[in-house]
């Protein structure tokens, strides 16, 4: 494993700058066009540039903004009343699940007025909190974290209910600022949590890109009537800039590829493996301005027909919190013409790649990984399965809660102490023919 001295530069959260090569190559159009994100505009401020934009096929759930009950079996009995400042009541049936409306920690409290599982989640210092109250027991503990649409409890009939149902309870400013429940949600739910982060962190952009090799876009390549490398390069780091990421797995990322990358953006882009002679094709890149790499080294992982190619993993560190995770960056074998039967690989590959984050875990510290795995839910189950990892667009789960009409092969999983608020699939880059796989673009918190 290479070591690198840390370097912590203390600070507020940095915004990524164009380089000028990169600046003359963007266009406009080139990140909203074909955007998938969650449903709803995001309120000012609340969604970093380039992972919100309007809606087209895919709507997740989560990360976003949910409604702690379902609406088709219960109802809201609109209680807020802003000179009691309280909350309003949802009547729902006794044991029906209640959800987290947002990530964030949540914290398990016993109150009179609430009964003996009062939840609350909190976000940030001085920031969005909510209550949820009456019910009959929590499914979470205190300093758990939760993603929005989590379970944390069941409907009861406690403290001060009158009947089976939840109360839910919205503030922000230390409590100062109250909110109807009702309003809220109408506003929200669907939308990246209304917060200054969490815990903390105001956050980072993490994504995954296959580039599309150059060799699929040279003479006899299989798309040879594609842009060639160098004309879709700088439109792809346009994209990375637009779309303001701040680390990101390439699969793909060819010598070539490699070395034009450097020379237009090597300023503000670090690159692992660092060594030019390494095999490059899985990278991992982040953004100098965000963070400092710690150590940096590849594990082996089956391809085509078994044949090992080395996958890098990095230690980073944020430079405006501090706060260090891993990066792992892979690509599993596709079945095709020429390398059928590839199926077997493909376990053997997820079977090593989980292991690798379960190792990483040992040294309690948040992982993500990123990657094209040329599976869908099979790969998303050999990850997920256990609590082990997320996606943007899921919740803890021990078996495979798999998201649905998520269609891509193309990954982000996180581990550990960290919660995602946003999600985005851009489609574009095949209309454009800059690539054959989507740019997918999380942001994501790191807690202590």
């Amino acid at each position: 494993m290479t070591t690198h001295s840390p370097e912590a530069r203390p600070g507020r959260l940095r915004r990524p700058l164009r380089t000028a090569a990169v600046a003359a190559a963007a266009v406009a159009p080139l990140v909203l066009s074909g955007l998938v994100a969650g449903a709803g505009a995001a309120p000012a401020g609340t969604a970093p540039s380039g992972t919100s934009a309007r809606t087209t096929t895919y709507t997740p759930r989560v990360p976003f903004v949910a409604r702690p009950l379902n609406p088709a079996t219960t109802r809201d009995l609109r209680t807020y009343s802003a000179t009691k400042r309280g909350g309003t009541d949802f009547k729902a049936a006794c044991g029906t699940p209640v959800l987290a409306a947002h990530p964030g920690k949540a914290w398990v409290l016993s109150r009179p007025w609430a009964g003996p599982a009062l939840v609350k989640i909190t976000t940030t210092s001085g920031s969005l909190v909510t209550l949820y109250a009456y019910m009959r027991r929590a499914t979470v503990t205190s300093g758990q974290l939760v993603t929005a649409g989590q379970q944390i409890g069941v409907v009861g009939h406690e403290g001060n209910a009158t009947s089976c149902r939840l109360q839910l309870r919205v503030r922000s400013s230390g409590g100062r600022v109250v909110y109807n429940p009702t309003t809220w949600l109408n506003r929200y739910v669907g939308t990246p949590t209304p917060s200054r982060g969490l815990w903390g962190d105001e956050g980072f952009n993490v994504a995954t890109f296959n580039m599309l090799g150059a060799s699929h876009t040279a003479a006899g390549g299989n798309k040879a009537s594609w842009p060639d490398y160098n004309v879709r390069l700088p439109k792809q780091i346009a994209m990375l800039e637009a779309a303001q990421v701040d680390v990101a797995g390439l699969q793909e990322l060819q010598r070539k590829q490699r070395a034009l990358f450097l020379k237009l953006a090597g300023k503000d882009w670090g690159i692992y493996p660092e060594d030019a002679t390494a095999d490059p094709e899985n990278s991992i890149i982040y953004r100098r301005s965000a963070f400092t790499l710690l150590e940096g080294a590849t594990f082996d992982v089956p391809y085509f027909n078994g044949n090992i190619r080395k996958m890098p993993y990095v230690l980073l560190q944020d430079n405006a919190t501090g706060r260090t995770a891993y990066v792992a960056n892979v690509h599993n074998p596709a079945t095709t013409q020429r390398y059928p039967a590839q199926a077997k690989w493909r376990r053997k590959a997820e079977a090593i790649e989980r292991q690798l984050v379960i190792d990483l875990r040992a040294n309690a510290r948040p992982v993500f990984l990123t990657g094209d795995f040329n599976e869908r839910q099979k790969a998303f189950c050999a990850m997920t399965t256990g609590k082990l990892m997320i996606s943007p667009d899921s919740i803890p789960s021990m078996q495979c809660a798999y998201p649905a009409r998520y269609y891509w092969v193309d990954w982000i999983f996180a581990a550990g102490q960290s919660r995602f608020t946003t999600l985005s699939v851009d489609t574009s880059t095949r209309a454009k023919r800059l690539s054959d796989h989507p740019l997918v673009v999380a942001r994501t918190h790191l807690a202590d």
